[in-house]
């Protein structure tokens, strides 16, 4: 039934239409806000980032001018005359002195910081770290002019640290063996990440500080499979100084604010899950569209009434209409809605009846028509092919040939026991294939350059077919194309199928006809036979019609290299025979 006709479907259409502009307006303002909060998440989280970054950015700057100051100071400048001191007293006495200037140092700052001075000239070390002696080689490994995130030994132990050095004078940055004095001072990482689990308290995100160069340190707590996608992500593009991006992983939607510590050249790094931010939008956006949900539940219900009473039997009586249509006539109304539509659905019952009998009649007379089809082609059988047939085997027993005439016996009682069956009109194409070789072997004995070849797929052996279909097709072509032919005539028959449909194939190759006799042959078969010409291929074409339904096909093709192909085709999903 057209939308236009359907009562219950206007109803629905028109509560549709009222709700969808109250859905858009709301949907845009609920866009709107979302897109606002999204804004606002951006701007805080990126104070929140540059605040952090600026705080490690002051400490690590206050610690690199400790070192200018350190290095420039000249009592720890007195260092390098160390070995001059005659008196080792003197020596340790001046040593301890710049010792506890360190330490001072140490104690003023909120992290907790590896100053070491070295002097080349006289092979002298001062560190706040007790345990580190005079080795210049392995300065030499780790000289750093800018802060460097190196693995160093402390205590035994290694540790991942930020180093920097200063060397005076800085012209010797490239030959320390020749340099005054050189200030290393560095801090462990896990300054760092106390800043960030400090952050990550305070519920603002998951902090961590990657480098361009791949180097990560992440919180305490971190979620190591996000931050490395992260990582990952923000790596592949430019990472830019300050920037926040909405970005996709794993199926969510994640806020990333990045700000750079430039003291260090690394990346402070922090992401936030949207779906966090914008629960309360969500959950009311969700309250919002349930509302809509109930009223549009509540609108149905209203118009349950005109549909149980009017659009119900309506459209049961459509569909047992659409059922007699596709030609089940057995098809029958039970409802009983006790309105004005009992008396339509009884009457309903009553056409569908009498039509249904009316089709039995018409049925019968067809079935009986096709019999009468099948038995005028059983007599049609040429009787002169019989006489031949025990004339042969009269002369091949003069011959004594006791073999021979044995199969043509039995191919002969075989094809004659099979054309006289009256009891089913159908068969297996592999039981018309047997009546056909009997045929075709018989027929070798009359035309000695005869042979042929079958090639029907096994799969295709099994479907059933009208009676006598391919043994009319198989004997025209030996009569008329192989018979008067007068080299080595061959009979193929094939079969194919696809998707769609099934074919056999019967060609010879002949003397053949011409395209004028192919029209005639064409247009003859489309027509009933009269006396003055013959029925079988007309009658084949009627019973696969029949049986196949208007897609079933008899053709004919001339074979470029001599003879006639004929083709018979039928789909696969058969119609009721």
């Amino acid at each position: 039934m057209r939308l236009r006709e359907n009562t219950f479907a206007k109803m629905i259409s028109l509560i549709i239409l009222l709700l969808i502009p109250i859905i858009v307006l709301y949907t845009l303002s609920i866009r709107t806000s979302i897109e606002v909060i999204k804004e606002e998440m951006k701007s805080l989280k990126q104070k929140d980032i540059t605040f952090l970054a600026s705080e490690i950015d002051k400490s690590v700057t206050t610690l690199s001018t400790l070192g200018f100051l350190l290095s420039e100071d000249i009592h720890i400048q007195q260092l390098q005359n160390l070995h001059f001191i005659e008196s080792a007293y003197q020596r340790n006495d001046e040593k301890l002195r710049i010792l506890e200037r360190l330490r001072l140092l140490n104690v003023a700052q909120r992290w907790d910081t590896q100053y070491s001075i070295t002097a080349p000239a006289s092979e002298q070390l001062v560190s706040t770290n007790t345990y580190l002696s005079y080795d210049l080689d392995s300065i030499k490994q780790i000289l750093t002019p800018t802060w460097k995130f190196e693995e160093m030994t402390i205590q035994s132990m290694k540790q991942n640290r930020f180093v920097r050095h200063i060397v005076k004078p800085s012209t010797k940055i490239t030959d320390i063996d020749k340099a005054g004095i050189i200030v290393e001072i560095s801090f462990p990482e896990e300054h760092l990440i106390k800043d960030l689990d400090t952050f990550k308290l305070a519920g603002k995100g998951d902090p961590f500080l990657i480098h361009a160069e791949g180097g990560i340190i992440e919180n305490r707590s971190a979620d190591k499979g996000m931050t490395e996608s992260i990582k990952t992500l923000m790596l592949k593009g430019n990472i830019e100084e300050a920037s926040n991006q909405i970005v996709s992983l794993h199926g969510n939607d994640f806020l990333v604010t990045s700000a750079h510590v430039k003291t260090l050249d690394w990346y402070l790094i922090d992401y936030v899950p949207l779906a966090n931010i914008l629960k309360p939008i969500v959950k009311s956006q969700n309250l919002f569209y349930g509302s809509v949900a109930l009223l549009l539940v509540m609108s149905l219900l209203a118009g349950y009434l005109l549909y149980r009473n009017v659009q119900r039997p309506i459209g049961l009586l459509v569909r047992n209409v659409k059922r007699l249509k596709e030609g089940n006539y057995s098809t029958r109304i039970t409802a009983n809605p006790k309105n004005e539509f009992s008396y339509l659905f009884q009457h309903f019952n009553d056409m569908a009846a009498n039509t249904e009998q009316l089709i039995q009649k018409v049925y019968v007379e067809e079935l009986r028509r096709r019999e009468a089809n099948v038995k005028q082609l059983q007599s049609q059988i040429n009787p002169h092919f019989l006489y031949n047939c025990f004339a042969l085997i009269r002369s091949l027993a003069r011959l004594d040939k006791k073999e021979s005439v044995m199969k043509l016996a039995m191919h002969l009682s075989s094809y004659y026991r099979y054309t006289t069956r009256v009891e089913k009109l159908t068969a297996t194409i592999k039981e018309e294939l047997q009546l056909v070789e009997s045929y075709l072997e018989i027929q070798q004995f009359h035309i000695q350059h005869l042979s042929y070849r079958i090639q029907v797929p096994d799969a295709m052996q099994g479907i059933e077919i009208p009676r006598l279909l391919l043994q009319p097709i198989v004997e025209n072509a030996v009569l008329h194309g192989i018979e008067r032919f007068d080299g080595d005539g061959v009979i193929t028959i094939s079969g194919e199928s696809n998707d769609r449909y099934h074919s056999i194939i019967v060609e010879d190759n002949g003397i053949g006809i011409s395209e004028e006799e192919l029209r005639k042959l064409e247009k003859k078969i489309m027509n009933p036979p009269d006396d003055s010409s013959g029925c079988a291929l007309w009658n084949i074409r009627q019973r696969m019609l029949y049986q196949f339904g208007q897609e079933a096909s008899i053709s004919f093709r001339i074979r470029p290299e001599g003879g006639v192909a004929v083709h018979l085709t039928w789909p696969q999903q058969l119609l009721p025979a």
